[in-house]
C-alpha cells in the first residue's frame, strides 16, 4: 500500500499479539522489505490455557481500537474497529499453504498436544489432509520465545521422517524461531516448510500490495513478486 502523503513509510501493519509478539516481530523486519513498520501490542498472555485465552480475548477489541488510533494501514483483528483491511494470523497460515500447493501437511508445534490438536482441526477444516503432528509440550509462550531456531528444525526433520507422504511441512506458532531455517530446511527435506511467522509476512504484504520481501526466507515470499496483490 502507497503511504500517505508526507510518510517515510510504505505501510503501517498493526498487529495484536496475545502474548509478547517478541519473536514475530523480529522475524518480520528481518523478511519485509524497507519502509514497512509493525506497529504492535500485546495482552500478556501468561499460560495457554482455556481460562487465559478467555480472558485475553476479552482484551481484542481495545487493542484494536488502540491500533486503529495509531492510523496503522493493516489490522490483525476486529474489522468492525476500523475500516483498514484486517486478516486473522491463522488465516495468513492457511494462505500460506494452499500458496506452495500444499495439501497433505504435517504440522510442527511448541504447544501442548492438545493445543497442536486444536490447530491440526482447523487445518483439516480448512481442507487439508493432516498425516503427521508433532508438539513440544510447552504451555508458558515465554518459553518458545526462548527456545534456540534448531529446535523448530528439529521438529520438522522428524515429521519429514515420520510422514514421507507430506507435501508440505508447516510449523506452527509465531513465538518460537522458524524464519532463518525455512529455506535450508526446504533443500534439505525436499518440500516447502512454511510457518506462522513466514506466513504473516507473506499476507500482510500481499494485502499492501507490496509484492517483495528480502530473500533467503524461503520460497514462499518467493512467490510475491509473481503474485497479484489480495484483497
Amino acid at each position: 500500500m502507497t503511504g500517505r502523503a508526507g510518510r517515510t513509510w510504505r505501510a503501517r501493519v498493526g498487529i495484536v499479539n496475545p502474548s509478547r509478539g517478541d519473536v514475530l516481530m523480529y522475524e518480520y523486519y528481518r523478511a519485509a522489505p524497507p519502509g514497512v513498520i509493525v506497529v504492535p501490542t500485546a495482552l500478556n498472555l501468561k499460560r495457554l490455557t482455556a481460562e487465559e485465552l478467555e480472558r485475553v480475548l476479552a482484551s481484542y477489541e481495545a487493542a484494536v481500537a488502540d491500533l486503529a488510533y495509531e492510523e496503522c494501514d493493516l489490522l490483525a483483528r476486529a474489522q468492525r474497529q476500523t475500516s483498514a483491511p484486517v486478516v486473522a494470523l491463522v488465516r495468513c497460515e492457511v494462505e500460506a499453504l494452499e500458496a506452495v500447493g500444499a495439501r497433505r501437511i504435517a504440522i510442527g508445534a511448541p504447544y501442548t498436544e492438545e493445543l497442536t490438536e486444536k490447530f491440526a482441526a482447523y487445518f483439516r477444516a480448512a481442507g487439508f489432509e493432516v498425516v503427521a503432528t508433532r508438539s513440544l509440550g510447552i504451555e508458558r509462550p515465554v518459553e518458545m520465545a526462548q527456545l534456540p531456531p534448531d529446535a523448530s528444525a528439529d521438529v520438522a526433520r522428524a515429521l519429514r521422517r515420520e510422514a514421507p507422504g507430506a507435501d508440505a511441512i508447516h510449523l506452527t506458532c509465531p513465538r518460537w524461531p522458524t524464519l532463518g531455517k525455512l529455506a535450508d530446511l526446504e533443500r534439505e527435506l525436499g518440500v516447502p516448510v512454511t510457518s506462522s511467522s513466514q506466513s504473516v509476512v507473506y499476507g500482510t504484504l500481499r494485502r499492501l500490495g507490496i509484492a517483495e520481501a528480502r530473500p533467503g526466507f524461503g520460497s514462499l515470499l518467493e512467490r510475491l513478486a509473481g503474485e497479484p496483490a489480495r484483497a
